[in-house]
């Protein structure tokens, strides 16, 4: 690990082979991890140099309880593979989550319920005086009757990052998904492009909804011919949902793509995530088509741990992870000094655009 890169929670449970919650429980001294396993995770720790975030004063001014310490906040994944917070977007925005956290010197306690079925120990002992959530983008979710663990989150303040359902209550802090649609939109505008497209593998997912729709917006504005390559929407989904989108789906939306007759397929690919881009790239490989040269594609996230090895190298829009987390921070604490305002609010972190290699000049 680089001595420039911040190491984290989720950089620690990686390389110790479990779940950041069970770093969590281990920093935090739950008598019910394993013995080995702790050893185990203080010492990743330990050799990666990892600094846990602890109570103390902080350099801003900070909410205090009445002993003079400042109150833990929580971080709740749920509803997905416990791989979810392992994907680097989701690692980087908690890596901002941490460090303003640290910056406001209140302590982190983290739990990963993949299937929704259980309410931490810190939510039901009141332990936490504020939540982020990071829950699944799919589907809906239970109504508060059918899910006790939503039932204590929404009487604590909280505060959804990159993703909120549309039946889920509470503050949401994300990217700017029409700036996204619309930086990819005009950038392949200047680049000459008239045909563009835009590929979903997982209809459904709120963020690639999002994206789709102003993407398309945006083009059909600008005068291009834009298209979709949509697989069917899913049937009845249960948790925990998958946290990376099947290659077979992605395959099968390139193969429509490259069944198209030259005069009419596009010439840009419009793809909503690294992780999908890379599934992109191996498709278009397997057909002996080259990016950059037989199609320029363009992806959302900048995930650079995913996309530092690909050739060409990713043109993609930056959602700047790291400044959602600690946004999120900010609305959270805002929150929890005004708990009486009733109405939901939405903070959205202008993208910008990377470019890169893989779209071409027409």
């Amino acid at each position: 690990m680089s001595k420039k890169t911040k190491v984290t929670i989720t950089d620690v449970a990686k390389s110790a082979g479990v779940a950041v919650g069970t770093v969590s429980r281990v920093f935090n001294n739950h008598s019910d991890v394993n013995p080995d396993i702790a050893s185990k995770v203080r010492d990743t720790a330990h050799q990666l140099g990892y600094r846990r975030i602890r109570q103390r004063r902080g350099t801003r001014e900070t909410p205090v309880r009445r002993n003079g310490s400042a109150g833990d906040i929580g971080i709740v994944f749920f509803g997905m593979q416990d791989t979810l917070v392992q994907l680097p977007v989701v690692s980087t925005s908690l890596q901002g989550i941490e460090s303003s956290l640290s910056a406001h010197g209140r302590s982190l306690l983290i739990a990963n319920i993949p299937n929704g079925d259980r309410t931490p120990p810190f939510i039901s002992e009141g332990r936490v005086e504020g939540l982020i959530l990071k829950g699944p983008n799919q589907g809906e979710l239970p109504s508060e009757t059918d899910s006790e663990l939503l039932r204590h989150i929404y009487r604590i303040p909280h505060v959804w990052v990159m993703g909120r359902l549309p039946n889920a209550k509470g503050d949401h802090c994300n990217f700017d998904t029409d700036s996204a649609g619309r930086l990819v939109a005009e950038h392949l505008h200047a680049k000459g492009h008239k045909r563009v497209a835009f590929m979903n593998p997982k209809p459904g997912q709120v963020q690639f909804e999002k994206v789709k729709s102003a993407f398309l917006s945006h083009a059909s504005r600008l005068g291009l011919d834009g298209t979709l390559f949509e697989v069917p929407p899913p049937g009845k989904l249960t948790w925990p949902l998958p946290a990376t989108t099947l290659q077979d789906n992605v395959d099968i939306l390139t193969q429509r793509w490259a069944q198209m007759s030259a005069k009419s397929r596009p010439t840009a690919i419009f793809i909503p995530s690294d992780r999908t881009a890379l599934q992109l790239y191996a498709s278009l490989e397997r057909l002996k088509m080259r990016v950059g040269t037989d199609v320029s594609v363009v992806s959302c996230n900048n995930e650079k741990s995913l996309v530092m090895n690909l050739s060409p190298m990713l043109t993609t829009i930056d959602v700047h992870a790291d400044l959602i987390g600690r946004r999120a921070v900010d609305q959270l604490l805002w929150r929890m000094q005004h708990p009486g305002e009733e109405v939901s609010m939405q903070i959205l972190i202008e993208p910008t655009l990377v470019q890169r290699g893989s779209v071409a000049q027409l």
